[in-house]
């Protein structure tokens, strides 16, 4: 599947209503993680999508997790097959529901890079489920994060808390000016930076870094996500609850249009979808990306800051982030 198959991928019917499953287990894996995940992607891909299963596998710490959804009854044989799975044991449900579709497409796979032990995420892991079995499950996506937060970051214990973070997703329409400003937070408060593996369905090899921050107006998440990222069914499912994304335009129209028209595409069905702010020192490089989000429905607010320097741009766009929608 190409980039532009991804990004033509449709936004989920939201009449729609699917098994909704989250499991984690143990890795028993003897060779090299992504060559295995490659492995169990070929074979979803062949077997589950007839059946109308979506699927994203994340490899942390040791630990696997699956979230799928799909049909119900189509769920539940294959969780009786992947039961005898050798590569994975104590398999644990931290999510079970039935609602609206949330990955379009049919596949996306992360590994999370982090020096966490096996332990903390298998703590994680318990109280996922004793809230699951208490009937206050999290939502996926709130799962998803809670799990692939390491212990010991900045508001890690707070992940369960809804609205407690502000998430700034942040692309750049030309370089890596996105990991650059990630970086630099990270090592202006001390933090680390999480780095992180993606892919699709057949490509869309990507990086993605994140920094928690904890300012004086609360916790906030900024996420460098490489421009194909966002076509991935994983980027999409979060973007509802992400709350701005941060546009670090380039300065040329037809570069950043470029950029605009793949956010809007990777938007379609998100709802809320997330408040724009675009990055560049010059008003006049802000109205096309500002008529192209007006045409897409999204709401476009420029930010007036040097993309290129972070440590000029961060002041203004925490401020613009600030600022009610």
């Amino acid at each position: 599947m190409s980039d532009s198959q991804y990004d033509s991928l449709p936004p989920p019917d939201p009449h729609e209503r699917v098994a909704r499953l989250l499991y984690a287990s143990r890795a028993t894996l003897s060779g090299p993680v992504y060559a295995e995940m490659e492995r169990i992607r070929a074979s979803a891909l062949r077997h589950n999508l007839p059946l109308g299963i979506h699927t994203a596998l994340l490899h942390q710490a040791g630990w696997f997790v699956q979230w799928k959804e799909g049909p119900a009854d189509s769920i539940a044989a294959l969780m009786a097959r992947l039961a005898h799975d050798t590569r994975h044991a104590g398999l644990c449900t931290v999510h079970a529901s039935q609602g609206p579709r949330l990955l379009a497409g049919p596949w996306s796979m992360a590994i999370v890079q982090c020096r966490e032990q096996a332990a903390d995420f298998g703590r994680r892991v318990a109280l996922l489920a004793a809230e699951q079995a208490a009937g206050r499950p999290a939502t996926p996506p709130a799962a998803w994060r809670r799990l692939s937060t390491p212990a010991g970051h900045a508001g890690a214990a707070r992940q369960h808390e809804p609205g407690a973070f502000r998430r700034l997703l942040v692309v750049a329409a030309r370089g890596s000016g996105s990991f650059a400003l990630v970086d630099w937070l990270a090592r202006r408060a001390g933090q680390p930076v999480v780095h992180r593996r993606y892919a699709g369905a057949q490509d869309l090899d990507v990086g993605t870094d994140l920094v928690d921050l904890a300012t004086v107006q609360g916790l906030v998440r900024v996420v460098a996500m490489a421009r194909r990222g966002l076509a991935l069914p994983l980027t999409r499912a979060f973007l509802p609850d992400t709350g701005h994304l941060v546009v670090l335009l380039s300065g040329d129209a037809e570069t950043d249009l470029a950029l605009l028209r793949r956010i809007a595409r990777a938007c379609a069905g998100a709802a809320p979808a997330p408040v724009l702010l675009g990055v560049a020192p010059d008003p006049a490089a802000h109205a096309p990306p500002a008529a192209a989000a007006l045409q897409a429905g999204l709401h476009y607010v420029p930010v007036l800051a040097d993309a290129a320097h972070p440590q000029a741009a961060w002041p203004a766009l925490a401020a613009a982030a600030r600022q009610p929608a």
